[in-house]
């Protein structure tokens, strides 16, 4: 039993001592009277917390100031890089533009080219039975005006196929060339 009771009055002794402040204001005044150095050491570091709360204060504004000129800049910058994204825009659609004009002239030459392709087909199918109308003639009996006139025809046909395939080889180089063109527009 003394044993619990010598228990006990420990745990009073220590509420107690939890119970009373160690930097009471009465103490503080009495050890600074008692000692000259300890009161200036307080005396410090009164001052140093009064200089640390107005450093705070300081960089506080400072802070406040450079977040209102940062949101004033980046507006600015906001303001600056939609009419510069506006610029770039409009510049892509030039090129764009001019890429659509290149697409559809290259379109444009290439239903010519399918055109004269077709109408080549049928020239030199048309060249090609009248050769054969020649070639077989052999045993039927033909006048020479005739054959002269077939031959004509055969004339008249080279000749209408000649320069109609240098147009197509022109209308090839042009369908290549603005396609080259285009791609440079990418």
């Amino acid at each position: 039993m003394r044993r619990s009771s010598l228990v006990s009055l420990f745990l009073v002794f220590l509420l107690a001592l939890a119970g009373c402040s160690l930097n009471a204001p009465e103490e503080l005044d009495r050890l600074m009277k008692e000692d000259a150095g300890f009161k200036r050491m307080i005396g410090l570091r009164n001052e140093s917390y009064s200089q640390i709360h107005l450093i705070k204060q300081d960089l506080l504004s400072k802070k406040r100031s450079l977040d209102a000129q940062t949101d004033k800049l980046r507006r600015e910058y906001d303001g600056y890089a939609r009419a510069q994204n506006e610029k770039m825009e409009k510049y892509r659609m030039a090129i764009e533009a001019n890429r659509s004009i290149l697409k559809h002239e290259w379109e444009t030459l290439t239903a010519q080219l399918a055109a004269k392709l077709t109408e080549l087909k049928g020239y030199q199918r048309t060249l090609a039975d009248v050769r054969r109308v020649l070639r077989e003639s052999k045993g039927i009996e033909i006048s020479s005006q005739e054959r002269q006139k077939w031959e004509e025809r055969v004339l008249l046909l080279s000749e209408k196929i000649r320069p109609l395939g240098e147009e197509i080889e022109e209308l090839k180089l042009q369908i290549r060339l603005k396609k080259r063109k285009a791609s440079f527009l990418r």
